[in-house]
């Protein structure tokens, strides 16, 4: 409960005061009664009572002790306030706090005898968490001489509360308890009274003071009776949010009797009233009749004083009676002594005041006593300087708390505000008023001048009796210092008694108001009825919480929350009369800014409902306008309303009013009210920009453009000031010097208010808003008809400049509502006999709004502005304008020619600046500056006015300003272009809409309310389906778009709702040419659905959208939100790429994760260019086949290719991700029959390797229908552990997605992607482009499959197979168009020439195609031919196209060759096809070659079911396949089939002359050619050996090195430097330096001995170390290759190899990587190098084991094109033709060294491939059944060693082509089979392998250095076997022995030739 005004005072002027229940030792006594001191009470006042306590009369000391107060909180703050005086030697007063809980006493204050015998004042806060006791006890410490303790006039704050029993004396407490009234059946709707007796008030200042709270929504009035008729005096409807606010109600004079009355309504169920602490007062004193004046403040004592005087915290009367505490009862008061009162900064960037005491003030600026008690232990504030830097100055603004009227008539005298201040030097101080937020705030004083160091008293007006005082407000002090040691100090601040502190918030015009947004769910935020005497209310409510009885008048929910908990405002009927009167009154507000608007949503329901309306009331304006009306019933259901509020310069409230004429029945409710966009501008620091206008006194900086235009965008009017007259027009007093024309139909109408016609034309000026403004309108309704027209003609205007590069602009409103609106157009014309040039037009209805329209014109000739009006086909086509007014024009003092100054169909071209621009640039209107054509409309502005992008297609564009934002509609192209606008009806085409445009019936067919706003009034564009038949389009379409960049999408918002709806598509158009990027068909649901396009890097094309109309009209197109995001081309940065960058050849960075993301990036495709981006594992863009994904046997059934999008359903892509168009291709899975829901398809990636770092998988998916089942993305480790990664389920949208997934992996994984079918057939999924990152590598553990047939061997020697007659033939014989075996055998299953009458010869069906090429005969019930064409007849054997019983348009089938090696320069296939009469599909023939897939032959025509020949020239062609595609079109059947395939002159044996198939290839001496890349790589690759003979040419480049220094820096020699960032370094060394850990030898030819090798054996795991070229290569792309031979130790933990381009700037990129395990030899790699820069090249390798060598490098060799950065010429011959040439250095030689036992070359080269076991003059070949030849003439070696995993000859051939594959306990791989020859049938006397017959070698016998590592061979049943020691194993000892492991393979990214020395 309150505390009550009555006993916060103790003067002890009549008693004790009924406060302080215990007195003891206090004497009460007056300065009369006494001769000791004082003599008077504090005031001065010698007959004034106080206590004392005496030292002569008592040593004992006295107490004083309070009631029991109730415990505080930080809400009410408890406080003490007394007067006391103290004797100067030895007394003392205390006081002290007794808690109520254990009777504990705690000292809160104390003062001792050193006041010098004066009164003295203290004020102290007291916090307790207990009720408690305050206690003040004086005592004498010694006795002598007399001494005196007094106190007087104790007071406790408002805060203090007492603990009241069974005998207050307080009976208007209720004893401790409050009156209420809350919720139920019974109180709901109805009044609740509480009645006085007959009160008297006799004074002229009576006033009923109560407390009261309110919950939720209720009504409580102070209702006056005077002769029984009802006087409202006081009415609140607003909840006080659990608190008790005081209130003061003002009773009229001189009433003799009165009666009062509290009346409470609850209208909710959670409502509640309560009421407490009533009590009357006379707030005038007394006065003696005659001694003062009106107006002034009479003391106690009689003196008189000014009025200001009261409560100013000064003793001014001389008894202080004007500080007395019930006189200042009523006033505003802060002495800071405990808290801030309130006061706050004004805003987050104020700097924070200071409260503070004297005594700890250290400032001495500062004052070091308070004012309120003038010592050092009384408070004050101050703001000071200390935080001063180096800026001028620092200002800080504190905020009162808010203040309103307490009074509710008029002040009757001024209103002010007392404060005391300290300034020292360099301040001031400022005081301010504002009452609204956002409004304008009042300057009321300023106070500056030099420093006082003294209080000094401040009084400043508020407001005056003269004027209407606004309500509530607040004080804003400002302080402003200029230095550090600056301060402002304020004290005691005292606003006078018409004024208190409010609980409300302050509001503005609405923004910060609650009624800002307003759903009804707390209370009823300002909004009451005002007729409530009727029975016909507004109430707030919601369903659940009415009485069933009343249930029926309110909606079943709200539309907040759609709940029937949800509250709203509704009427409520209790009873029935004649014209009941609901009114629904806003709070009041002050103004609003230029772009208010207010919406909400209503309900009116009901055969008798009735109408509604809303009404503006202006203040001071005594008709209200009417803003919006409803009429009838609009259907059970919320509908939303929008209403234009503009400018309004006046306080005004609107209402929502409804009558009834006493049969209303149905329910009218409002719900969810916003205000939006209705604050005045907010003010800017700064506003130097020249096309900006700086508001005079809001500060608000706004566009120049709004100067001068009739309306007040500033909110103090300065944009509207200084403005030329003629200039404008409001239409206000006539039309100004606009005229009507004479040449129309009809003349505008100049109106006030609402036009005639119901539903059209404005309701309400622009100018002002009001019912009282004046607007023009054209009529149209009789006599008026269609296409009548009504012009008004604006005075002339000077010419812009002569050469028209200026403009001049023209700012008007209009206002087209009405459902038959037609057209408002503006012309421009120079000569007065004809309308002129179109500017602008607008068709349609637009909405009930003012809309602003600005254009700007540019004229080289005098000119006038038409403004024409055209009726529409009906009466409600109203259309209004207003408010027109131009800037930066002329007028012009003369008339306009009558006859045209141009020849007859002549345009005037545009006038542009003086430039020097070409046909090929555009010229910038504004400043004549030159732009590249393709700049214009790029989606940049490159000009400084933006000119290049107008007309262009926008950014974005949602329709909300009801233009068309440059899309238009391409049928009416050419009537845009002659400004002729053409009316066509019963058109499909588009338009604009809304949902407040949509006629009964559409509802379901047209979107209610559009995407931007959601709301009715919100705009789109859409196709009409009511015009049109079935199948037609309707086309709108962008402007020409130059230019786009790679991350550019077209994004917008569609809406497909119907039965019937048709389809959408977004094309793109380049001339006459259109391409489809997007589809959509059918009902999509009844909302808005997001729509993605990628556009990417595209020039010189338009999109459009196309809609298709459906069968009937149910189910328009729509599109609104239409946007083109990240369009504007590449600007290149001016810095360096990062290392997490790709630096692409523009020089533009993007980040690592989109290298080779089949994405256009750099829009220089240099980030996909294949040579890049080929060495990335899994990579695959479908195209052709499933790249190296794997179908998985264990699932339902298979992912399938397919180009475009499924037919019929519609749910999958309309093109695929990787071609943006309809051929592309990408995977799906559908969902129709003949799959079942849940069944899944999966598809699995190549095993990669779990040393993989940083790895991760990037693909592309579409997942779009109803019914999408489950894409689930799982990790699968080679162990069989699965771990999900991704699991999306439902349609996500109709466009293709990206998603990028990391991997990480203790073991080998691969990525399995998992798609399931979902419950209907819309549920197609897509996938495209997949690849890993490079930094994903190949697994090591991938076995090599075993071929599944082999041909067979017989008797054939080793590296031969044998034909079918007995004869034997190289594999690589095979396949190259030469019969070798003399019957075929060779070629039998190449895919060569075949008339399948005994098998398919070799053609085969590629596995990832959805059905196949079959071989069968003819039929004549089918679609196949029902004969072959090689027999002729119905038994012959042909491919056909299966037919099966489900399939998919444009599913291909593909039979292919094997791959052919070479053909000859005129090789030609022919072929027999065969298409059926009643097929449609297509047969192509494709070559795939290494560099892609060409097609070279088509077939589409229909031949009436005969079969047709085709001659295809093949020509020079190198490794290649021939494939035959079948394109199913329609048919689910084959109808096309293929026979007799023949190839003729394609073999190259005795092609004369010989031709290679690269003009680059190499030519060996003995006429065959070999590509260049392999010239020089220290392996021959000739026969001859001549592609090694004469390298030096190559070892010379930078880079290229075989490590043979000859004791030099290796580094320097070979053009490497040690990477100063890795863990350690590379080491140079030998064989004998690593021993049995390394190789065995280096690989150099010749003499070498020395490589680059890796010791780990003291680095831990993922340690590095790399070397880089020195030099720089020159950028070049798949040109440059590096060669070099590389060992790996044979540990399972054995880390990885890797080579890396590295650029000066960006990310290095990985172009090979290798982690080959057990493999101790060394083997040969090969690698494209690409770069977009100049690179180096890294070798990099990355710790596994520990290993004293773990890697090796030798011979690394780079290309010539790495030097040239492109292709080079053959270099001449290093020596001449009698020298001999050494092969890896620059040397000639007589031919005579050659084989002279000496090394004469520097590398040794002149004495390799010299015989020394057979005689020169015989042949090398002549080596026994059972022994292998080396090449190099070493000699013949036992076939035993071939393929045993040691290399013994010295070019290592004896390795080459051996499969990856270890044979162990003796038995021997043999190649040709891939399979080991056990021991027991090895020297068994039958040769088991065809290589050498190896297992019938060295019987009986130990080949020389058999056994390695210190093994020893022993002759077991005449088989050779080792015995190894115990680190090492393996048939030749030469494995060492690690952790037991499976047999493994290798996988290496670039494959090569394995070889050792």
């Amino acid at each position: 409960t309150p505390g009550a005004e009555g006993y916060k005072m103790c003067d002890f002027e009549k008693d004790l005061c009924n406060v302080l229940l215990f007195v003891d030792g206090w004497t009460r006594r007056n300065g009369l009664t006494s001769m000791e001191s004082p003599l008077s009470d504090h005031s001065g006042n010698n007959t004034g009572y106080f206590l004392s306590l005496l030292s002569t009369v008592s040593s004992s000391p006295a107490t004083l002790k309070s009631r029991v107060f109730l415990p505080t909180d930080s809400n009410h703050v408890c406080q003490i306030k007394f007067y006391y005086w103290i004797g100067h030697i030895s007394g003392k007063l205390m006081v002290e706090l007794q808690k109520h809980g254990d009777g504990s006493y705690e000292n809160i204050w104390q003062e001792s005898g050193r006041q010098h015998n004066q009164w003295r004042t203290n004020i102290i806060t007291i916090n307790s968490t207990d009720k408690f006791k305050v206690i003040i006890r004086g005592i004498f410490e010694t006795q002598g001489q007399a001494e005196t303790i007094a106190v007087d006039d104790i007071s406790f704050s408002k805060g203090c509360f007492p603990e009241f029993g069974k005998n207050s004396l307080f009976s208007f407490l209720f004893s401790g308890h409050y009156m209420w009234v809350g919720a139920n059946d019974n109180t709901l709707y109805k009044r609740v009274y509480v009645n006085s007796s007959m009160c008297h008030c006799f004074g002229k200042n009576c006033h009923l003071q109560f407390y009261y709270s309110m919950a939720d929504s209720s009504i409580l009035k102070v209702v006056l009776y005077i002769n029984k008729e009802e006087q409202v005096l006081w009415e609140t409807h607003t909840s006080t949010n659990k608190e008790w606010v005081r209130a003061d109600v003002r009773l009229p004079a001189d009433l003799k009797k009165t009666k009062l009355a509290f009346i409470g309504t609850i209208q909710s169920r959670t409502g509640c009233i309560c009421v407490d602490n009533f009590q009357f007062s006379d707030s005038a004193r007394p006065q003696s009749p005659g001694l003062c004046s009106s107006g002034k403040f009479i003391c106690t004592n009689g003196q008189c004083l000014a009025s200001e005087s009261a409560c100013n915290y000064h003793l001014d009367c001389s008894d202080g009676s004007n500080e007395d505490p019930t006189v200042c009862l009523n006033y505003t008061l802060c002495d800071f002594e405990s808290d801030f009162c309130g006061w706050k900064p004004l805003s987050t960037e104020d700097m924070e005041w200071n409260r503070v005491k004297g005594q700890t003030s250290s400032n001495v600026s500062l004052p070091n006593r308070d004012h309120t008690t003038n010592d050092a232990h009384g408070s004050f504030i101050y703001f000071g300087g200390s935080l001063l830097t180096n800026t001028t100055q620092i200002i800080s603004n504190l905020r009162s708390p808010i203040l309103t009227r307490l009074s509710s008539e008029p002040a009757q005298c001024q209103v002010l505000m007392r404060f005391w201040y300290q300034l020292s030097q360099d301040s001031q101080l400022s005081v301010f008023k504002r009452t609204v937020l956002d409004g304008e705030i009042q300057n009321l004083s300023v106070i500056s001048g030099l420093s006082t160091m003294q209080w000094t008293k401040a009084t400043i007006l508020i407001g005056s009796a003269s004027e209407e005082m606004p309500t509530p407000f607040q004080i804003i002090l400002q302080a402003i210092v200029l230095s550090k040691n600056a301060t402002v100090a304020i004290d005691d601040i005292s606003v006078t008694a018409e004024c208190g502190v409010t609980y409300e918030p302050l509001t503005d015009s609405i923004k910060g108001s609650k009624a800002a947004k307003c759903d009804f769910e707390i209370d009823n935020c300002g909004w009451s009825e005002t007729v409530s005497t009727d029975a016909f209310d507004w109430v707030r409510s919601s369903r659940s919480g009415l009485p069933s009885a009343f249930q029926k008048q309110a909606p079943a929910r709200d539309h907040t929350y759609n709940k029937s908990e949800g509250h709203f405002m509704f009427i409520l009927q209790n009873s029935s009369s004649i014209s009941q009167v609901a009114q629904l009154r806003s709070p009041r507000f002050s103004q609003t800014g230029s772009d208010c608007t207010v919406s909400f949503w209503y309900y009116n329901y009901g055969l008798s409902v009735g109408a509604a309306e809303m009404q503006l009331h202006i203040d001071g304006l005594k008709d209200p306008t009417v803003l919006w009306r409803v009429y009838y019933n609009q259907g059970y259901q919320w509908l939303r309303a929008f209403i234009q509020l503009g400018r309004l310069r006046w306080p005004f409230q609107l209402s929502l009013d409804k009558i009834s004429l006493g049969f209303y029945d149905g329910i009218s409710a409002i719900d969810d009210i916003t205000f939006e966009n209705c604050a005045l501008p907010s003010p800017a620091v700064s506003c130097d920009t020249h096309d900006h206008f700086w508001c005079r006194d809001t500060r608000a900086c706004i566009d120049s453009s709004l100067v001068c235009d009739l309306v007040d965008n500033c909110g103090d009017g300065s944009d509207e000031e200084n403005c030329n007259p003629e200039l404008q027009c409001n239409f206000e007093n006539g039309l100004c010097n606009w005229e009507q024309d004479t040449e129309d139909d009809f003349d505008w109408i100049r109106k006030q208010g609402p036009t005639p016609t119901f539903y059209t034309g404005p309701l309400k000026d622009h100018t002002f808003g009001t019912i009282k403004g004046h607007y023009l309108y054209m009529e149209s309704s009789e006599p008026h008809v269609f296409q009548n027209t009504a012009a008004l003609l604006s005075p002339i205007f000077n010419a812009t400049s002569p050469d028209g590069n200026k403009t001049c602009i023209f700012r008007f409103h209009y206002h087209m509502f009405g459902k038959q609106i037609y057209r408002l157009s503006i012309f421009k014309r120079i000569v007065s006999n004809t309308k002129g040039r179109l500017l602008w037009y607008k068709f349609g209805n637009q909405g009930n709004r003012w809309i602003r329209q600005t254009l700007y014109i540019t004229s080289p000739e005098p000119f006038q502005i038409l403004v024409e009006g055209t009726v529409g086909d009906g009466f409600t086509g109203d259309i209004g304008i207003d408010d027109f007014s131009f800037m930066d024009c002329i007028l012009y003092n003369g008339r306009l020619p009558t006859v045209s100054t141009t020849p007859s169909g002549t345009r005037i071209p545009p006038t542009l600046p003086t430039n020097n621009c070409t046909e090929q640039e555009f010229v910038c209107r504004a400043t004549g500056h030159c732009i590249q054509r393709i700049q214009k409309c790029d989606f940049r502005p490159d000009c400084s006015d933006k000119s290049d992008e107008s007309s262009c297609a926008m950014n974005f564009c949602d329709f909300e300003d009801k233009d068309l934002c440059e899309w238009y509609q391409l049928a009416t192209e050419v009537a845009a272009a002659t400004t002729v606008l053409v009316y066509t009806t019963h058109t499909f085409q588009w338009s604009l809409g809304r949902g407040a445009s949509v006629h009964p019936g559409e509802e379901k067919c047209r979107p209610a309310n559009d995407h931007t706003m959601a709301t009715r009034e919100g705009w789109y564009l859409y196709a009409d389906s009511s015009n049109g038949n079935f199948g037609h389009t309707a086309d709108i379409a962008t402007p020409v778009i130059s230019l786009t960049g790679p991350k550019c999408k077209l994004v917008f918002w569609n809406y497909m709702n119907g039965a019937t709806v048709g389809s959408l598509q977004v094309l793109s158009k380049i001339g006459n040419v259109t391409s489809e990027l997007w589809a959509q068909s059918g009902s999509q649901g009844a909302q808005w659905n997001r729509a993605e396009v990628f556009l990417g890097v595209r020039s010189d094309f338009q999109v459009v959208f196309r809609a298709k109309r459906g069968i009937s009209y149910l189910g328009d197109v729509a599109v609104d939100d239409i946007s083109f995001e990240d369009c504007s081309p590449l600007l290149i940065p001016g810095r360096p790429c990062t290392s997490e960058e790709f630096t692409c050849a523009n020089k533009h960075c993007i980040p690592k994760d989109n290298l080779c993301d089949f994405m256009n990036d750099c829009a220089d495709k240099s980030d996909e260019s294949p040579n890049i981006c080929s060495t990335s594992i899994g990579r695959c863009d479908f195209e052709f086949d499933l790249c190296d994904w794997e179908q998985s046997r264990k699932d339902d059934f298979d992912w399938n290719l397919r180009t475009g999008s499924t037919p019929k359903t519609g749910t999958g892509p309309t093109a695929d991700h990787t071609l943006q168009g309809p051929s592309g291709h990408y995977i799906f899975i559908k969902s129709s029959f003949p799959q079942l829901p849940e069944q899944k398809a999966r598809i699995s990636s190549p095993m990669l390797s779990g040393n993989s770092k940083n790895c991760k998988i990037l693909f592309y998916y579409h997942m779009y229908g109803a019914s999408i089942g489950s894409l689930i993305v799982y990790q699968v480790t080679s162990s069989g552990q699965e771990k999900v990664l991704l699991n999306l389920t439902g349609n996500q949208g109709n466009y293709w997605q990206r998603h990028i997934l990391g991997l990480d992996a203790d073991e080998d994984f691969q990525v399995t992607f998992e798609g399931h079918v979902g419950k209907g057939p819309k549920g197609d999924i897509a996938l495209d482009d997949i690849t890993f990152t490079k930094e994903c590598l190949p697994s090591t553990d991938v076995l090599l499959e075993e071929p599944s047939a082999l041909p067979p061997t017989g008797s054939c020697s080793h590296g031969y197979w044998e034909c079918q007659n007995g004869k034997c033939y190289r594999p690589e014989q095979s396949c190259d168009f030469a019969d070798d075996c003399g019957d075929n055998t060779d070629e039998n299953e190449c895919g060569t020439s075949c008339t399948f009458e005994r098998g398919r010869c070799g053609w085969q069906n590629s596995l990832s195609d959805n059905f196949d090429w079959t071989l069968g005969d003819g039929s004549s019930q089918s679609l196949r031919p029902p004969k072959d064409h090689t027999l002729g007849n119905k038994n012959g054997q042909f491919l056909y196209l299966e037919a099966t019983p489900i399939g998919l348009r444009g599913e291909k089938a593909h039979v292919k060759s094997s791959r052919w090696k070479e053909s000859r320069s005129d090789c030609m296939m022919s072929f027999w096809y065969f298409k059926s009469s009643k097929a449609t599909g297509d047969i192509h023939v494709l070559i795939k070659a290494d560099n892609g897939i060409s097609r070279i032959w088509s077939e589409s025509r229909n031949h009436a079911g005969e079969w047709k020949k085709a001659e295809i020239h093949l020509g020079k062609l190198r490794n290649f396949e021939v494939l035959f595609e079948g394109v199913r079109a329609k048919d689910l059947g084959g109808g096309a089939a293929i026979d007799d395939i023949e190839f003729k002159n394609c073999t190259t044996i005795g092609e004369s002359p010989r031709e290679c198939p690269a003009i680059t290839d190499f030519v060996c001496w003995n006429k065959n050619c070999i590509e260049s890349h392999l010239v020089c790589d220290y392996k021959p690759d000739c026969e001859d050996q001549s592609d090694e003979a004469d390298c030096s040419h190559y070892t010379s480049i930078p880079g290229s090195c075989n490590f043979e220094t000859q004791g030099q820096e290796w580094t320097v020699m070979c053009g490497f430097t040690q990477d100063a960032g890795d863990a350690f370094d590379w080491s140079i060394g030998n064989s004998s330096v690593t021993k049995q850990n390394g190789p065995g030898a280096d690989h150099t030819p010749g003499n070498g001995q020395h490589f680059l090798y890796v010791n780990s054996s003291f680095q831990k795991t993922g340690d590095t170390t790399r070397i880089v070229t020195t030099r720089f290569f020159p950028a070049s792309l798949g040109v440059c290759r590096v060669r070099f031979w590389f060992w790996l130790c044979d540990s399972r933990r054995t880390g990885s190899l890797k080579v890396y381009t590295v650029e000066e700037h960006g990310m290095d990129i990985l172009m090979w990587s290798s982690s080959r395990k057990k493999e101790r030899r060394w083997m040969y790699a090969n690698v494209v190098l690409s770069s977009n820069s100049p690179f180096k090249v890294a070798f990099e390798a990355e710790v596994g084991a520990n290993e004293l060598t773990e890697f090796a490098l030798d011979d690394i060799s780079f290309t010539p094109e790495c030097m040239a950065g492109g292709p080079t010429k053959p270099e001449p011959p290093t020596c001449n033709r009698d020298q001999f040439t050494c092969m890896y250095v620059q040397q000639c030689l007589s031919p005579a060294v050659k084989c002279n036992g000496v090394e004469n070359c520097m590398d040794g080269t002149d004495e390799i491939n010299c015989s020394t076991e057979i005689p020169a003059t015989v042949s090398p070949w002549l080596c026994k059944d059972t022994e292998f030849l080396c090449n190099n003439n070493q000699g013949c070696i036992p076939s035993l060693l071939r393929c045993d995993g040691v290399p013994d000859c010295q070019l290592n051939e004896d390795e080459v082509d051996c499969p990856i594959k270890d044979c162990f306990n003796g038995s021997l791989l043999c190649a040709s089979t891939n399979r080991c020859i056990p021991l027991s049938q090895r020297c068994d006397g039958i040769s088991n392998c065809i290589d050498f017959n190896l297992d019938e070698s060295s019987c009986s016998d130990c080949p020389d250095g058999y056994c390695k590592n210190g093994g020893t061979c022993i002759i077991k049943e005449v088989i050779p076997l080792c015995q190894c020691v115990k680190e090492w194993r393996g048939n030749r000892c030469h494995i060492k022995v690690t952790t037991p492991q499976m047999p493994g393979s290798i996988l290496l990214q670039n494959g090569g030739f394995d070889g050792k020395k």
